[in-house]
């Protein structure tokens, strides 16, 4: 952008200055051009000297459009007198790089056309600049007298900087006709405007890296910028990035602005602010490669004009996805934008296969969306970074027509039922949602037709602190192998609660078999198994068989009922067998998800509470026995509604129930309760280990833990001659309302024992059912080097017996014989 100044010497036709060079760099001019003498495309002080030969002798030729420079028809000594005050003029540019070091107490340098003053250093001409040192307060200013006369690039080398301003920018671009940073390889660099956030959204005064005039990023390694008020980049030209990795977080305002355009080249561009993520004030934005990722508190890519993403990788998640005044172009790039206000505006027919999709809910983030062939193989896989409600997805292998399944969370979405979504230039799907019935990106991980493998990686002396500390129950970092995917940097930690305790009590290595829960998100917030955050492995703590747990689970499947999806694996720990493990999805925000169907859904734990066993909907109850796992109700309120409700009903009045409760839900869970002998749970002593799903205005009950079922819970197996009419045993009858007044009802009495019916018809036949599981596990059971009992006990465990499928001395666990 050029000056009043700069335009005002032009129209005079003074000098060469005007469109003249820079700095002695012989930066070429038009063969016209005044002051370029001898018609080389430069002007210095060669032209000089040709024109004293010339007015001297004549003994050489000149151009006639350089020499005459007031353009007087003539050339003599006044076009001399002229020249030589241009050349004069000009700075003179390093011959070496400069090199500027940043400390706590000042700035020091080492070359020329530096000036110091205080903490801040002021570059005056074009030239190589490497800077590194940390400083607080402190600038580089770069600030050239007339860039008209020195155009060549002020070359900004970071090569390791720490830079903190709470007062101006760490780099502030004054005056120069263009600017580069150059993010020197395995190079780290930081620039800060050391600022909390305000308390409410304020104007900024300036960007951290500030450029009033063209400003490019390049390179091979990292400028991390970081801002609590201002912007994080701000350029009132064009600003490029041609490569190295931005990594801009603001908290107040835009992330990275340009006035005329912001074009993205290469290079990596990580954003997380609450304003608009890349941003052109008033031209075109442009992304031809690299891989931009974008978390955005409002626009995540805007545009006053047009918007062309014609190659990369680009993540764009914010309030809104894209939005631009002139048209957006798709043709080449890989695309994502998701969004709760609107994923695209101004978006036409594009150049390339895209599909957008309107959610009827809400999804949280950290749910993928993904893409499938008919044989469920992903061709399109990228993260969410943020909550969304739109989706715009787009990529060059797209095929026109071609139906896809779309999974948002590794959870399978449809449109009126149907589960194919056809690319094509104007796509456009509404009320997309799923089914609390979908099908799974991650059930693979569940086919419980064979035994999957878990490996996990840590050092061996962590692994020791780790078993050292169980009881604390903390995360621990590692990485894991599903079943041949490695995952990095992902969060274990010790699970349960008598079966926790008893381990440890036990103190022995060789029986160090906790159960483990593993939250892939823990400390990468983007990581997850195919949609999956966290899924746990647990111990069959005082389970024999290896069974009791599977059988439970599969009753409730077999009556369309809510409860985790299971199946077996054996663990690894760097390289070697520890134990086999009963594999489960762990309630949560998966869980969650997959249940939800709208906004409002909500998953509660029935928690234990201060060892209450109290989660009963009693009229007394403490609202607080039940924790939130998924959605958002601080005043347990749905739970609330439950315990008014159930309360309510009477043999005769009770309907009313049904706009709470899905009746079902709770009959089916209370009868393989019953049947499956499970009474650890609400059907017995303890009311506890299961979750409640609040979902379209209704609360369904989630079945969850079993490994003490089928009389393993407490008198040693008596319980296997517990009233399944009932469906109680040794619980207080008083605090059951949600048993003993719906099984008053004749009509959900009567839906009960037909849930019984059912589950015993599925377990008809049960030494077909337990050898065949048996045939499955057998070998990984006598394989365990961790075995809470002998292989001889799991075979006399699983025998037929006058009794059925019993322990002797159940309730006691422990390590058998």
């Amino acid at each position: 952008m050029q000056s009043n100044r700069k335009r005002q010497i032009r129209s005079a036709g003074i000098f060469a200055a005007a469109f003249l060079t820079v700095c002695g760099l012989q930066m070429p001019v038009s063969a016209a051009a005044a002051g370029d003498v001898n018609n080389d495309g430069s002007v210095n002080k060669t032209d000089v000297q040709e024109l004293v030969t010339w007015l001297t002798t004549g003994s050489n030729t000149v151009s006639r459009s350089g020499a005459d420079l007031n353009s007087d028809g003539k050339i003599d000594a006044r076009d001399l007198t002229l020249l030589k005050r241009a050349v004069s003029a000009i700075p003179e540019v390093p011959a070496e790089p400069v090199y500027i070091h940043l400390n706590q107490n000042g700035i020091t340098y080492e070359g020329g056309n530096i000036a110091v003053s205080g903490k801040t250093a002021t570059i005056s001409t074009s030239g190589e600049y490497y800077i590194d040192g940390s400083i607080t307060g402190g600038q580089i200013l770069v600030n050239i007298p007339d860039e008209t006369l020195d155009s060549a690039t002020v070359k900004l080398f970071l090569n390791g900087v720490n830079m903190v301003n709470s007062e101006a920018p760490c780099i502030m671009v004054e005056n120069a006709e263009n600017t580069s940073v150059n993010l020197m390889e395995g190079k780290e660099n930081t620039l800060s405007d050391g600022k909390q956030a305000p308390p409410e959204e304020q104007e900024p005064v300036y960007a951290v890296l500030h450029a009033k005039d063209d400003l490019t990023v390049k390179g091979s390694g990292k400028l991390t910028i970081t801002a609590g008020t201002e912007y994080g980049i701000h350029c009132n030209n064009d600003l490029k990035i041609n490569g190295g990795t931005l990594d801009v977080k603001t908290e107040n305002a835009d992330a990275v602005r340009g006035k005329t355009s912001v074009t993205v080249k290469d290079g990596i561009v990580l954003i997380d602010t609450e304003g608009d993520g890349i941003k052109s004030t008033k031209g075109n934005l442009d992304v031809t490669g690299g891989t931009v990722q974008i978390k955005s508190g409002k626009d995540a890519l805007q545009s006053e004009t047009e918007m062309n993403l014609l190659g990369g990788t680009v993540q764009a998640c914010g309030d809104r996805g894209l939005k631009a005044g002139g048209a957006i172009t798709l043709d080449g790039t890989t695309l994502l934008a998701t969004a709760t206000d609107n994923a695209c505006e101004n978006l036409g027919a594009t150049a390339q296969p895209s599909i957008q999709a309107a959610f009827v809910k809400e999804w949280s983030k950290n749910n993928p969306l993904t893409l499938t062939d008919t044989g469920k193989h992903a061709v399109f896989d990228m993260n969410t970074l943020k909550k969304y409600r739109y989706a715009l997805i787009s990529a060059p292998d797209l095929q026109t027509g071609v139906n896809y399944g779309l999974w948002a969370g590794g959870i399978q979405v449809e449109k009126n039922g149907q589960t194919g979504f056809a690319a094509s230039a104007t796509a456009n799907y509404e009320g997309v949602n799923n089914t609390d019935t979908a099908d799974l990106l991650y059930s693979d991980f569940f086919d419980q037709s064979r035994v999957h493998k878990v490996e996990v990686k840590m050092p061996d002396a962590t692994w020791r602190d780790f078993i050292a500390h169980s009881q604390d129950e903390a995360y621990y970092a590692c990485d894991i192998v599903i079943d041949g995917e490695t995952y990095e940097n992902v969060g274990i930690r010790t699970k349960g609660h008598s079966s926790n305790q008893f381990v440890y009590q036990a103190g022995d290595a060789g029986h160090d078999k906790y159960s483990f829960r593993i939250k892939m998100d823990k400390y990468d917030k983007y990581q997850n198994y195919h949609g999956l955050t966290e899924f746990c492995m647990n111990n069959m703590y005082s389970d024999p068989s290896c069974m009791r747990d599977i059988l439970c689970y599969n009753a409730m499947y077999d009556l369309d009922a809510y409860a985790p999806i299971c199946a077996y694996t054996d663990m690894y720990l760097n390289g070697q067998l520890y134990s086999f493990y009963f594999l489960a999805e762990q309630p949560g925000t998966t869980l969650g998800e997959r249940l939800a169907t709208n906004d409002d859904a909500v998953l509660y734990k029935a928690a234990d509470v201060g060892m209450s066993y109290d989660c009963t909907f009693a009229s007394d109850m403490a609202l607080n026995n039940f924790e939130v796992k998924f959605g958002t109700d601080d005043n347990l309120t749905h739970i609330q509604d439950i315990v008014t409700a159930i309360n309510q009903v009477t043999p005769q009045n009770y309907k009313f129930v049904e706009d709470v409760i899905d009746v079902d839900s709770f009959l089916k869970g209370f009868a393989v309760n019953a049947v499956m002998c499970n009474y650890d749970s609400y059907n017995g002593m303890m009311a506890h280990n299961y979750y409640v799903q609040y979902n379209n205005g209704k609360s369904y009950y989630v079945g969850w833990d079993y490994n003490l079922s089928i009389g393993n819970f407490m008198d040693y197996g008596a319980a296997a001659t517990s009233d399944i009419t009932t469906g109680m045993y040794q619980a207080d009858e008083s605090r059951r309302p949600m048993l003993t007044k719906l099984l008053a009802v004749s009509e959900y009495k009567q839906r009960y024992n037909t849930y019984v019916k059912q589950i015993v018809k599925l377990y008809q036949d049960p030494e077909a059912t337990v050898n065949g599981w048996a045939t499955l596990i057998r070998s990984h059971v006598k394989a365990d080097p961790r075995y809470f009992f002998t292989a001889d006990k799991f075979e006399e465990n699983i025998a037929k017996s006058p009794n059925g499928l019993q322990v002797g001395g159940g309730g006691g666990g422990g390590f058998g014989g």
